[in-house]
């Protein structure tokens, strides 16, 4: 069900937001909800000050910006109406597949490919800080990083910078029905659905015929591409300290046995 109050208000923020003139109301409200919850992920991270810098840091203090970063994450899901209308069960499942997923996207949005760095609007103290992409070389796994920064390089600047069609890859990232432990499958596809029309929708709005198509490939096949990124990170994280890794990362990662998340959403 859809909160009418919500949607009234965010009715009025058409022109402001810029969506595309053409969507339907249902797509609006998808959209806008979107674009609600994001706000609050692009308030700046609050990193304790330390003794580093933070171009010296190592994977152990990214883990733990990571750890700051997925909490947001997850408190934007549960806002989202669809998300709601699952059962809890089905909603963790979601969460711990997508959750690597959901930060690499985040990290696709903040990359600076002139510094190789990703700037997510975090706060070391009394300083901006930047994340050096190639910290991901201290791991075993040295070659993730090449693996990570051709993705980056490769993900057209057009649609990385459009902030509306990320986070509707973001909300095709959540809703994937082939999660393992996945159990309303039927209903998490349907709401996989509704934000692929979406962005079939937006792109059609706001390109040609044929770029659209071409776009609307490009972009899921960049989906495929996360996913993969998503395992080799996981091995990156497989050989850090986990006596030094919080209980909810342990959780969504399935590196160890930790409660936390199921209280936690």
């Amino acid at each position: 069900m859809w909160d009418t109050a919500l949607f009234s208000a965010m009715e009025t923020q058409s022109a402001i937001i810029g969506l595309p003139k053409g969507l339907s109301t249902r797509e609006q409200f998808l959209m806008h909800e979107l674009i609600i919850v994001n706000a609050r992920l692009k308030e700046p991270l609050e990193i304790e000050p330390s003794h580093k810098a933070s171009e010296d840091f190592d994977l152990m203090d990214v883990l733990r910006i990571i750890d700051l970063a997925l909490r947001r994450i997850i408190n934007m899901a549960k806002e989202l109406s669809a998300f709601k209308e699952l059962m809890q069960a089905d909603q963790i499942a979601l969460l711990k597949g997508s959750s690597i997923e959901l930060l690499i996207l985040r990290g696709v949005m903040v990359y600076d490919p002139l510094r190789d760095v990703w700037n997510p609007r975090s706060i070391h103290g009394e300083k901006e800080m930047e994340i050096r992409l190639n910290v991901l070389k201290m791991s075993q796994r040295r070659e993730h990083y090449e693996e990570h920064k051709k993705f980056l390089n490769t993900f057209d600047e057009k649609w990385r910078r459009n902030e509306n069609v990320m986070l509707i890859l973001s909300a095709l990232t959540l809703f994937d029905a082939d999660r393992p432990n996945v159990t309303h499958i039927t209903k998490v596809r349907t709401f996989y659905a509704q934000y692929q029309d979406l962005l079939r929708r937006y792109l059609q709005l706001t390109c040609s015929p044929d770029e659209s198509q071409r776009a609307m490939k490009l972009l899921l096949d960049k989906l495929v591409d996360v996913r993969h990124l998503n395992h080799g990170l996981l091995e990156v994280l497989y050989g850090l300290n986990l006596n030094e890794v919080d209980p909810l990362l342990l959780e969504l990662f399935d590196l160890g046995k930790a409660p936390r998340l199921s209280a936690d959403v």
